[in-house]
């Protein structure tokens, strides 16, 4: 009798171990799932801001990139050889080193309207070609000569305002050419739809159509005006836009400005402000390929080649 109770009661305490066996799996299990919810979302987290670190690195690194090639141009433009590398009517120019591609474009501000000089007729041409039907684009003319002219006192009783223009008008030259986007018709046009077509920059009344953008140029045709000349005149002011790409990276690095030629050093050049770069850029087939040492010269090639590698 008591050899079974001793064999009944080793059963039940080794039932008992069993059980308290399974409990601590269970409680390990669940532990480890508890940790690992808590876990893997920080994990993740870090991973994800590790990712977005890496490409803003390599963002500013293309940028700054994108900044010094600028300059380069800048230069050679300045020197008189920018003339005969690039095309002066945004034509867009495009380069390869190692895994690196780049597009470059150059706008002479001969090409363009000037916004305070120009006369309404050739105003008028500048705001068709921007999709704007005939009679709102001379309405769009005669607004910006109304805001950018001074009030003439006893000039009589002044013209309704357009409900294309701007609620007030400056009654001063235009400054920057995103001024334009306080008329009511141009708020939602963007700054480099304006900037292809107008400037504050060219010091002329002209616009020289051979230097114009392919898309004004065609306007240019269409229409008739005395202030539309054929031959290009000394360039007063460039727009210079330059885009870089690393293959498979996604990313971009951009530069934009317009410079003049500086008072102080006929060699040197000014900044004269940012310029919005150009969203879409130009396929290869769209754009003029050449050797980076004919865009940048052979120094510069080198530097890239090596720094691409």
């Amino acid at each position: 009798m008591s050899g079974r109770t001793s064999h009944e009661s080793a059963n039940a305490s080794a039932g008992d171990e069993s059980a308290g066996s399974g409990f601590s799996l269970v409680a390990v299990l669940v532990f480890m799932l508890i940790v690992s919810a808590i876990v893997v979302p920080f994990a993740v987290t870090a991973k994800t801001r590790l990712m977005i670190a890496n490409n803003e690195v390599e963002q500013e690194r293309l940028s700054l990139l994108a900044e010094g090639l600028g300059n380069v141009v800048a230069s050679e433009l300045i020197d008189g050889l920018g003339a005969k590398i690039f095309e002066l009517d945004f034509t867009p120019a495009a380069c390869r080193a190692g895994d690196l591609s780049f597009d470059v474009r150059v706008q002479d501000h001969g090409g363009l309207i000037n916004l305070n000089a120009a006369d309404d007729t050739l105003l008028a041409l500048g705001f068709a070609s921007l999709g704007f039907e005939r009679q709102t684009a001379q309405a769009l003319a005669k607004a910006a000569i109304r805001f950018r002219d001074s009030a003439k006192p006893f000039a009589g009783k002044p013209q309704p305002r357009s409900p294309a223009g701007p609620p007030e008008d400056k009654q001063a030259p235009f400054e920057s050419v995103s001024e334009l986007q306080e008329f009511s018709a141009l708020a939602s046009m963007s700054l480099q739809d304006l900037h292809a077509v107008f400037t504050v920059n060219s010091e002329r009344s002209t616009i020289s159509a051979d230097r114009a953008p392919n898309r004004l140029r065609a306007f240019l045709a269409r229409g008739s005006s005395a202030s539309v000349t054929e031959a290009a005149a000394d360039a007063s002011a460039y727009t210079v836009e330059l885009v870089v790409r690393r293959d498979g990276a996604g990313i971009t690095g951009e530069a934009g400005f317009i410079i003049k030629r500086s008072p102080a050093d006929p060699k040197a050049f000014w900044r004269l402000s940012r310029s919005p770069v150009t969203a879409a850029a130009a396929s290869p087939e769209a754009a003029g390929t050449a050797g980076c040492e004919v865009l940048f010269g052979a120094e510069a090639a080198q530097i890239l080649q090596g720094w691409s590698s």
